[in-house]
C-alpha cells in the first residue's frame, strides 16, 4: 500500500530531525516537502495540520519551514505506518493505556468466529488479524513468562504484541519465541547501532542487564485441538526515569540508554521490530528446512551468551530439585542442551525450567 501524504511528510520531517546536529537545525521548507512528496504545498499544509491534531508537535517558522519537535513523545498509527515498506501486511492499533497488549490480542482473536478455513486459507477475520500489532504507551498488567509482571511505564519503552496466523500449522512455540528474540536484536541494531545479546529463551540483554522480555501465547481451536494463532508480546526498555526500576527487579532489569537524554525513536523501534518479526516468521512458515530458516536459529545460537556458562537451573514442574549445569548447545527446536556435573546431557524446554538472570558463572 502506497504511503499517504501525511506519512510521507512525517517520514521526511523525522529523518531531518534525527539527522540534525542541534535543535536549531532540522527544518524542512514547505517547497522541499512538496517536491519530495510530489504534492502541492497546500497538501503539505493539510498533512502538517493533521499530524498536529494527532498530538505531534511541529514547529512552523517563516523562511525556515517545518520541524518535528516531539517525535519520541507520541506513538501514532501514522508515524508507525510511515516506517513500513509499501508491500507490508502489518497493521497497527495504538492505545495510550491498556491492561496488556497480549490480553487485547487474545480478546480480538477469541471474538472472531473463524481465523482459518484450512487448506492454506484464512477467514476474513483471520486476514484482518494476521500480522496485526497492538502497541501501548503503557500497560497496567503487563505479563512475562511464569506469570511474572512486566514493568511498563509510559514513554520509557515500547510494549507491543503481534498476532500471527499461519496458513498451515503453527511454527513451534519455542522457536517462535527464539525467532522473536533475533528480530528484536535486528531492530535494535538497525535503529540504534547497538549489539544486543540473548539469554535463552526469551530475554534480550544489553549493558549487562535485561532490556527486553518476550511472551509467546497461542489461540487454540477447541474442536480440533489445533493452535490456530500465535500472539507474540514484546517489551523493550529504552530509557529510565529518575526513580529507576522497582526494587524487586532493579538488580536484573536495565535499559538501552539508562537515564541518558536521548532521542528514543520509539515509533521507529516499534515499527522495525514488527517488520523484522513478520519477515522472519514468513521465512520459517514458507519452509522450516530452508537455508534461510536454518540461518535464523544459527543466529540465535550466535547471539546467545549462555553457551559455555554454568548456571543454576530451577525446574518448575514435578517438584524437582535445583541443579547446576553447563550450557553446551541449543537445538534447532530451541531447546537448551546442558551438561550436568556427572556428565549427563539434558535437553531443556522453555516451559520446564527457570534460569536466574543474575547467576551465570
Amino acid at each position: 500500500m502506497p504511503m499517504t501524504t501525511k506519512q510521507q511528510v512525517f517520514k521526511t520531517l523525522y529523518k531531518a530531525a534525527n539527522s540534525a546536529e542541534n535543535e536549531a537545525a532540522g527544518f524542512v521548507s514547505g517547497q522541499e516537502l512538496a517536491a519530495q512528496c510530489n504534492v502541492s504545498r497546500t497538501a503539505v499544509w493539510k498533512a502538517v495540520n493533521s499530524l498536529i491534531k494527532e498530538g505531534i508537535q511541529i514547529q512552523a517558522v517563516t523562511n525556515k519551514g517545518y520541524r518535528l519537535a516531539n517525535a519520541d513523545d507520541v506513538i501514532s498509527i501514522e508515524q508507525l505506518n510511515s516506517f513500513l515498506p509499501e508491500n507490508s501486511k502489518i497493521t497497527f492499533e495504538v492505545h495510550s493505556v491498556i491492561d496488556s497488549t497480549n490480553s487485547e490480542c487474545k480478546r480480538q482473536c477469541t471474538q472472531a468466529e473463524f481465523l482459518r478455513f484450512g487448506d492454506g486459507l484464512l477467514s476474513p477475520e483471520g486476514e484482518k488479524l494476521h500480522e496485526h500489532v497492538i502497541v501501548a504507551e503503557s500497560q497496567t498488567a503487563g505479563r512475562g513468562r511464569m506469570g511474572r509482571k512486566f514493568y511498563s511505564p509510559a514513554q520509557n519503552g515500547i510494549y507491543l504484541s503481534m498476532i500471527y496466523i499461519p496458513r498451515q500449522n503453527i511454527i513451534q512455540p519455542a522457536k517462535m519465541t527464539a525467532t522473536a528474540a533475533v528480530a528484536v536484536c535486528h531492530a535494535i541494531k538497525k535503529v540504534y547501532g547497538i549489539d544486543a545479546k540473548i539469554k535463552w529463551v526469551n530475554d534480550v540483554f544489553a549493558n549487562g542487564k535485561k532490556i527486553c522480555g518476550i511472551l509467546t501465547e497461542g489461540i487454540a481451536n477447541f474442536e480440533t485441538g489445533e493452535i490456530q494463532a500465535a500472539i507474540v508480546g514484546i517489551g523493550i526498555n529504552i530509557c529510565e526515569t529518575g526513580k529507576g526500576f522497582p526494587q524487586e527487579i532493579s538488580g536484573i532489569a536495565g535499559s538501552l540508554f539508562g537515564e541518558k537524554s536521548v532521542k528514543t525513536k520509539r515509533c521507529e523501534l516499534a515499527a522495525q521490530t514488527s517488520i523484522e518479526l513478520a519477515r522472519l516468521y514468513e521465512i520459517q512458515e514458507k519452509d522450516m528446512n530452508s537455508a534461510e530458516s536454518r540461518a535464523i536459529m544459527q543466529e540465535y545460537r550466535d547471539l546467545t551468551f549462555l553457551i559455555g556458562k554454568t548456571m543454576e537451573i530451577s525446574p518448575v514442574i514435578n517438584g524437582q530439585q535445583k541443579f547446576m549445569a553447563k550450557a553446551v548447545d541449543i537445538t534447532d527446536d530451541a531447546a537448551l542442551v546442558v551438561e550436568k556435573e556427572d556428565g549427563t546431557l539434558i535437553n531443556l524446554q522453555s516451559g520446564e525450567v527457570s534460569l536466574s538472570s543474575g547467576k551465570f558463572i
